[in-house]
């Protein structure tokens, strides 16, 4: 079922010009019914998670974390997710969740990676959020509550060790601030029995207070030098018993991490291990999340088993049944009910995916992710863009990091996409690809010569001599239709690239040849008008590329976002989305001028036109969505509920022009359904 999200804006301090704000609402008294005209998440759902943890009390309760400051909540056992309106910060992590084992409605959230970065605290169940005075500006990457004693939390911060004895109202250093082997700590731990008794992992070895951070101890006789310890379970049933993961492997203590004794039997014992755990129904059986899967041991770390192949960021056990979620790197949120003998994706909702590139092809669209661990993530839609579904392995794209990606219009099969340097065609709908030549070739005149006639005279002819190019940079790929036929563009790092018979032939185009040109723009109507960019100066066609004609633009052109041609027969004006505002042209872009009637002076990201309102364009100006309903005259904020996170671009697919698009950085592929807005 499609999770359908209201957007609501909420101002933060502190965030950079190319971070934009992206919250849902979130009711406070159940789930209220959105209005038709609201944006919706529709995927792809899964992408990188960073953290996850359980509600000890009410099991029905997760919280998950990604990058980009991304926080969601499931209140049905990660069945769906919804995105809370969690404080963004730009290129922020959300490293650790706690969620107080005394009050299911208190969160604490620890951010790293940013100059903002630090505690998070919601008292209302993720609804609203202040941070830590104390931890203001710290890099925090590990939480812990006491079980012994209510309201006792420790974190782990690059300052040092952190202690709350009032549920994280007030924090006070516990380690001492000149111990530099102790400023940068990745893990801790509180011993279930005694509170006193501390463990804190840090980028080189483990330590431990067992006066409440009086004193502290280093621990790690029989631990590998420079170990980086990313996590530390103590036994709840034996506290005597301690495990410690690190970057060279797995370690158990019997005697509360004076001795350790590294555990064997994985593959590769250094291979770096980023969470281990207990299974709490069977405390014979470890759990191992490493950087190449998770493994599972049933004899108490005598032999392991691996359960699947992909990076696992954080680990947790819901307390009621032996549930266990995962948080893995590009695979987003998983569970298993059975010890790991089988493992279901739980994505519905959750999103964290860098999307490069969006097209249509026929009745289906297709994006994708471009780095997605080792190749390309593909995805399609089928419903209009409603919900999407990856295309597993294409064959053709192992190792292959795809940048560009173009349909033919009326023709669901036949795709193009580029990578940095190589074109590769498919004629499948996706599901295999075959790398293509890009050669391109272009005449060049040459000396004149003359020529004796039949009659006996000369004259004079210039020579034409015809160039054969390969270009070593593709920068984007697009295919516009004129009548029956289709009209390839690549534009690349030797001039822009024209193919009439379906990428059989290549030519390059007149205009600024051998300069690196970025994108090419078509009206809407597809009328034969376009706009090509280049690194030098923007390019005018009427007729689908066959000639072109130079026009000025008063910025240079690298600081234009996008361009949007207006439709025919309209008094609509040529517009650029640029970092310095928004610009329009009455004349075909001979003339220019800045738009300042409702629309600020700002970073534009994006502007198109409508496909079924001559007159009726958007643009996107730090993530609020404006409409001009005049051309590009005048401008309004869209009254929705919209705010944008790092929108790529803004999307009408010719096919759908009831349907409006906005392409994210990080949360994938927003829609709203433009019938109900007029």
């Amino acid at each position: 079922m499609l999770l359908r999200m209201r957007l609501a804006f909420l101002t933060s301090v502190g965030v950079s010009l190319t971070s934009l704000i992206l919250f849902s609402t979130v009711p406070a008294h159940g789930a209220s019914i959105p209005r038709a005209d609201d944006w919706q998440i529709a995927g792809p759902y899964g992408g990188s998670a960073t953290a996850i943890a359980v509600d000890s009390r009410n099991p029905q309760i997760l919280l998950a974390g990604a990058r980009q400051s991304l926080l969601y909540k499931s209140d049905d056992y990660g069945n769906s997710w919804t995105l809370l309106p969690f404080p963004k910060r730009a290129f922020g992590q959300v490293d650790a969740i706690l969620i107080d084992p005394q009050d299911s409605q208190h969160y604490l959230i620890a951010l790293s990676g940013t100059s903002d970065a630090g505690l998070f605290v919601s008292t209302d169940s993720g609804h609203t959020w202040t941070a830590s005075n104390t931890l203001r500006g710290f890099t925090v990457r590990a939480l812990a509550a006491s079980a012994s004693e209510p309201g006792r939390f420790v974190a782990g911060t690059t300052q040092g060790v952190y202690l709350s004895s009032d549920a994280g109202n007030t924090w006070s250093r516990i380690s001492d601030p000149m111990n530099l082997e102790m400023l940068g700590v990745t893990a801790v731990a509180i011993d279930p029995q005694n509170p006193q008794i501390i463990y804190a992992g840090t980028t080189h070895l483990p330590w431990k207070t067992i006066d409440g951070g009086k004193t502290w101890e280093s621990i790690h006789s029989g631990m590998i030098n420079d170990s980086d310890v990313f996590s530390i379970f103590i036994d709840p049933h034996s506290p005597d018993r301690v495990f410690a993961s690190a970057c060279s492997g797995i370690y158990q203590s019997a005697n509360r991490g004076d001795v350790w004794k590294k555990i064997l039997g994985i593959p590769n014992t250094s291979r770096r291990t980023h969470v281990i755990r207990l299974d709490p129904s069977a405390p014979g059986t470890i759990y191992a999340g490493t950087t190449m899967g998770l493994f599972r041991s049933s004899d108490a770390g005598g032999t392991w088993r691996q359960l699947n192949e992909q990076q696992v960021n954080s680990l947790a056990f819901g307390p009621a049944k032996a549930d266990m979620y995962l948080a893995l790197e590009e695979g987003g949120l998983w569970k298993s009910d059975d010890q790991g003998k089988t493992l279901a994706p739980l994505n519905n909702g959750f999103v964290a995916r860098r999307l490069t590139a969006v097209t249509s092809a026929g009745k289906r669209l297709f994006a994708i992710q471009a780095l997605d661990g080792e190749s390309t993530g593909l995805f399609t839609s089928d419903n209009a863009g409603a919900t999407w579904q990856r295309i597993p392995s294409p064959a053709g794209l192992a190792g292959v990091h795809l940048e560009s990606i173009t349909g033919i219009p009326g023709n669901d099969q036949t795709l193009f996409a580029a990578s940095r340097r190589q074109l590769f065609q498919s004629t499948d709908s996706g599901r295999s690809w075959k790398p293509v030549s890009l050669a391109g070739t272009y005449a060049e005149k040459g000396r004149s010569v003359r020529i004796r006639t039949a009659k006996g005279r000369y004259i004079t002819r210039e020579r034409t001599i015809e160039h054969t190019l390969r270009p070593s940079a593709i920068n984007s790929l697009s295919a516009i239709a004129s009548g029956t036929q289709t009209v390839l563009f690549a534009a690349s790092d030797r001039g822009l690239l024209r193919s009439t018979d379906k990428g059989v032939k290549w030519t390059f185009v007149n205009a600024g040849l051998l300069t690196p040109f970025s994108s090419v723009s078509a009206s809407p109507a597809n009328d034969g008008r376009l706009i090509a960019r280049s690194n030098l100066s923007l390019y005018f066609s009427r007729d689908f590329g066959d000639t072109w004609k130079t026009i000025g633009f008063p910025l240079e052109t690298s600081q234009i976002n996008a361009v949007a041609v207006p439709p025919a027969n309209s008094s609509s004006r040529l517009l650029a989305a640029t970092f310095r505002g928004l610009y329009s042209s009455k004349d075909d872009g001979q003339t220019w001028s800045i738009v300042s009637s409702g629309l600020p002076i700002s970073t534009v990201e994006s502007v198109i036109y409508s496909h079924t309102e001559p007159n009726v364009a958007y643009a996107v100006e730090f993530g609020q969505l404006y409409q001009s309903k005049d051309g590009g005259v005048q401008w309004s904020a869209e009254p929705s509920t919209f705010r944008a996170l790092q929108i790529r671009q803004l999307w009408q697919p010719a096919q759908l022009p009831d349907r409006l698009f906005a392409v994210t950085n990080d949360i994938g592929i927003l829609f709203r359904n433009q019938a109900f807005i007029r």
